[in-house]
């Protein structure tokens, strides 16, 4: 019967979050994702040859390298890409693949017993929320599903339903308003500033510091050798011709450790007395290198702040908002009459929040541009996971309670209405 309610009382609903960095699964009622994988896959071409010899050539197919494992092996003729763009799905039959990698080989469960929870950012498109839903019902005939904001489920984990979410990712930075539960949308304000551009600020410094960043496939074995002294490593012999997307891929994956082992934010902008009396941080590189870390610590995620310490080519183009100005102005284009809840309830979740001294910089900086009037409150969950995992957790938790069991979206709602019922049911 259509609208009735679906009762899951004895089965789990599956819970999905489909993040920039990484696709998290797992069953509701659990604190923390089963799995998380990475959401870049390696495909490779291959041609089937045909039984009849006398054809040439034959008919091309494609090889999906998936997982942690799976991507980080070497191989010629295989590009790293990612089936995302703007936070939105962009090539399906690569997301295809890496669903069903997580249903068959992670979860490994059967489709038609669980409901399914999916995370989509605030503004996803139509086509994209009823391909989504078209697929749940017609491929793995799930006899019930739902799409929820990220940010919503984000605020949810935190014990909230009304507040402004500042979820800084991988590939951007969003500021994302909530109201009783609903996102209000035209005041969502998002920037391409994030863990990405992290990364190629690390980049820049260790080039500037004439430090070759060398992956960990290249290397065979490594000699240990005194701090700043040169790395004595031998590289792998027989390595296969990798394509210029896995060089990047590898080295990148080489960055992100470099950045999550030393940097660190100030409280206040940065200023020469904080940078003498910053302690140095010691950093081994896979190829044996040692060395200590000093003002670039501080200097690197400054950018997040002050857009004047970020180098390169095209970055007055390409970024125009520091991550203050993101939550300020998001803020700012709410109504009177809930601004100021905005302002006492910012709830910071994402990767690149994890950076030390993140939300009490954010604290600071909001501090100066709020209204005097105005008290304001930065919240975030101290264990990293949680921050991390903040859109899936809240999934986790409100796919399981009793009083959302009237929102699913059931199969016999979907067959008595098609794949349009996303855009009526799905807030």
């Amino acid at each position: 019967m259509s609208g009735g309610i679906y009762m899951i009382d004895d089965i789990s609903p599956i819970v999905f979050d489909l993040g920039s960095y990484s696709f998290r699964a797992g069953y509701g009622g659990q604190e923390t994702p089963y799995f998380d994988v990475p959401s870049h896959v390696g495909v490779r071409e291959v041609i089937e040859r045909t039984i009849d010899e006398t054809v040439d050539g034959g008919k091309p197919r494609k090889e999906y390298f998936i997982d942690t494992n799976m991507i980080n092996v070497p191989r010629e003729n295989t590009e790293i890409v990612s089936y995302l763009k703007n936070g939105m799905i962009e090539d399906w039959d690569i997301f295809e693949q890496m669903w069903d990698y997580i249903i068959t080989r992670c979860l490994g469960c059967d489709t038609k017993e669980h409901p399914m929870l999916f995370s989509e950012p605030p503004w996803n498109q139509r086509d994209k929320r009823e391909k989504i839903m078209e697929l749940a019902f017609e491929k793995y005939n799930m006899p019930a599903s739902y799409l929820m904001k990220n940010a919503v489920l984000a605020l949810f984990s935190g014990g909230r339903s009304s507040g402004l979410v500042l979820d800084s990712g991988a590939t951007h930075t969003s500021a994302i308003p909530i109201h009783d539960g609903y996102v209000l949308t035209p005041s969502v304000v998002t920037q391409p500033i994030g863990g990405d551009t992290i990364v190629e600020q690390c980049k820049h410094a260790l080039e500037k510091q004439n430090i070759e960043i060398v992956p960990n496939y290249k290397i065979a074995h490594k000699h240990e050798v005194n701090e700043n002294q040169k790395p004595k490593w031998t590289k792998k012999t027989n390595l296969p011709e990798v394509s210029e997307s896995f060089e990047d891929f590898a080295v990148k994956r080489v960055v992100e450790d470099f950045a999550h082992s030393t940097l660190q934010l100030c409280d206040t902008p940065i200023d020469p007395d904080f940078m003498d009396k910053l302690p140095a941080a010691s950093y081994a590189f896979p190829c044996g290198l040692r060395k200590d870390i000093l003002s670039e610590r501080a200097k690197v995620p400054e950018g997040l702040f002050d857009l004047k310490y970020l180098r390169g080519e095209n970055v007055k183009q390409q970024y125009q908002m520091n991550v203050t100005d993101i939550a300020a102005t998001a803020c700012g284009m709410c109504d009177n009459e809930i601004r100021t809840q905005m302002y006492s309830n910012v709830y910071v979740v994402g990767g690149n929040s994890l950076i030390m001294g993140f939300p009490e910089r954010l604290n600071h900086e909001l501090a100066l541009r709020c209204p005097a009037s105005v008290k304001l409150r930065v919240t975030w969950a101290p264990p990293p996971v949680e921050r991390r995992f903040g859109a899936w957790i809240g999934g986790s938790i409100v796919s399981c309670q009793p009083s959302f069991y009237q929102y699913w979206v059931t199969k016999a709602d979907y067959d008595e209405t098609g794949k349009s019922i996303v855009e009526k049911r799905c807030a």
